[in-house]
């Protein structure tokens, strides 16, 4: 069963990064839309990556859980200090492709992403160790 929640939570990552990820953040329009669609997503993918760490934590007694639940705790930080960072700055779209609100916004979205790239990586180390 844990290996059930470990390979959820790394498929549903993989999903993120790989497919969800490029597609709305590299929308050349409507970008506050597209922004406002992936955050829907993601704090939606939260909720269930929590709770599909923990069924891994609980069922393996590893340490390995921690790991990953400290993972995920970093980006949902992330995430709220980006949230609050565009409710400051409004539409991103007001402003030019070089501001450096813009900039500073592109870069932390960016390193969201690599976050949860890292996740990726870790969890699926994860759940080859458990599988051999």
């Amino acid at each position: 069963m844990e290996v059930l929640a470990l390979s959820l939570y790394s498929g549903s990552l993989f999903l993120i990064v790989f497919a969800v990820a490029p597609v709305l953040l590299r929308t050349e329009e409507n970008k506050d839309l597209a922004g406002r669609f992936y955050g829907r997503i993601l704090w939606r993918f939260y909720k269930i990556a929590f709770f599909l760490i923990l069924v891994y934590l609980i069922l393996s007694f590893k340490w390995w859980g921690l790991l990953l639940l400290g993972g995920l705790s970093l980006n949902v930080a992330v995430s709220m200090w980006l949230r609050n960072y565009k409710r400051r700055l409004g539409s991103i779209e007001r402003y030019e492709p070089g501001s450096p609100e813009r900039v500073k916004f592109k870069r932390v979205s960016y390193f969201s992403t690599a976050l949860l790239l890292a996740n990726l990586f870790l969890s699926s180390y994860i759940l080859l160790e458990e599988v051999s």
